[in-house]
């Protein structure tokens, strides 16, 4: 990313009671709202991952697609068995 000085960078407006007062509490170290904005996004950008990632099952999952086939005969052992 190319560092440009701060004035000629346009302006983000939030309109955000909670996210003034969470930049409020992290830039008591000094730190400018901008550099703590810029890092969040960063962070969330790097955490990111695409929409088939993120459904994608951590363990693969096989499915027998082919229900039983119904028949006479197993119906009539089903009952004999009862």
């Amino acid at each position: 990313m190319v560092a440009t000085v701060r004035r000629q960078q346009p302006p983000i407006t939030i309109r955000s009671s909670k996210a003034v007062e969470l930049l409020r509490l992290l830039s008591t170290s000094g730190r400018s709202q901008a550099e703590i904005i810029e890092e969040a996004l960063e962070h969330m950008a790097d955490r990111r991952r695409s929409l088939a990632a993120a459904l994608r099952p951590s363990e693969p999952v096989h499915f027998d697609w082919e229900p039983p086939r119904a028949s006479m005969s197993s119906r009539d052992e089903a009952i004999l068995e009862e």
